[in-house]
């Protein structure tokens, strides 16, 4: 009681300078309280050396010179090994730093692991394992563990790869309603703002360029700073030919037309690879997916009826059934994932 009638006092004798953020820990909320600083100007210079012995020591830390931690030195190094991580998460606005989003994913996939192994050590001791069973939900754990860390980190990588495929949608289509308009003397800003809507995910990307155009940035600065920080390919050769077209004052149409021109080329030639794919895939698929399960199923009940090697039982038969739905399950999933993302 004399230790919080103390605590009292002394923020009575201090001013509100703030007060922290709100915070959620799973599903508990955390909420805000008072920042206090001193109410003595005196006071204000001591302060402002404790601000700079924590700033002293923040920099010690990021510049390496302080002693670091094990978790430390693996959070960094996972992120030193991870620099597409850091232009994906630019690319998406994430304003986090690459070292806090790996520590933050680290502890998130910890949680959910904790969370996993003990679901499975109740689920061991509730139906009576011997108590050396409960390795098992450890070894599954550890597993998961790697499995989630790696899944939470690759997430703005997998954003942008899907950001990128949903460009390559209609960016084709969008280019080719881009070129016909200035045919037609539009200028370049007219054309881009009629190919802004009615093109999914491309025309977001053309209306970034005419957001930035409208607060004030000439066109040519926007087209270069929204085609690198773009997932797109061919959106970043539209607007880096059209910006080198723009600054050397040659001619946009032609020089655009013969983009979409050779981006239709490619992908004409992409879809002949595929269908070559789909070709091995789909005589693969029939081999060891229809043909092999249905006959070596016949052939082995045939052969046991004379020699007996093994029974077919109705267990066989069901972890048969579970083998040939895994494999339909890889071959649908491998030729859904070589199929191009775009049309021409």
């Amino acid at each position: 009681m004399m230790f919080m009638a103390e605590e009292r006092a002394g923020e009575a004798g201090r001013r509100i300078v703030g007060f922290t953020k709100p915070k959620k820990f799973l599903f508990i909320k955390i909420k805000s309280r008072p920042i206090y600083g001193p109410e003595d100007p005196a006071a204000a210079p001591a302060q402002g050396v404790q601000q700079q012995q924590k700033e002293a020591q923040r920099q010690a830390v990021q510049t390496g010179t302080a002693k670091k931690s094990a978790f430390e030195n693996y959070i960094e190094k996972t992120a030193i090994g991870r620099r597409d991580l850091e232009t994906s998460m630019r690319e998406l606005g994430m304003k986090n730093d690459l070292y806090s989003f790996v520590r933050r994913m680290f502890f998130s996939a910890a949680i959910v692991t904790a969370l996993i192994i003990v679901v499975f050590s109740l689920a061991v001791i509730l139906y009576g394992f011997p108590p050396t069973y409960i390795i098992f939900p450890v070894l599954i754990g550890v597993a998961m563990f790697q499995i989630l860390f790696n899944t939470f980190i690759n997430y703005p990588i997998a954003r942008t790869r899907g950001i990128g495929r949903d460009i390559e949608k209609d960016i084709l289509f969008a280019a080719r309603n881009l070129v016909v308009s200035m045919r037609s003397g539009m200028p370049l800003y007219n054309a881009m703002v009629a190919v802004s809507t009615g093109y999914g995910a491309a025309s977001k990307e053309f209306a970034k360029v005419i957001a930035l155009v409208q607060l004030g940035s000439p066109i040519e600065d926007a087209m270069d700073e929204i085609s690198r920080k773009s997932s797109s390919k061919t959106f970043k050769k539209i607007m880096l030919q059209a910006y080198v077209s723009v600054k050397s004052g040659a001619d946009v149409v032609n020089t655009l037309q013969g983009v979409v021109e050779e981006v239709q080329q490619d992908r004409v030639i992409e879809l002949r690879r595929y269908g070559q794919r789909l070709n091995a895939i789909s005589m693969f698929y029939m081999i060891f997916g229809i043909i092999l399960p249905s006959m070596g199923i016949a052939v082995a009940t045939i052969l046991t009826t004379f020699v007996n090697i093994f029974t077919v039982t109705p267990t066989v038969l069901i972890f048969v059934g579970i083998g040939v739905f895994l494999m339909q399950f890889i071959f649908l999933n491998l030729i859904s994932g070589s199929r191009p993302s775009f049309t021409v």
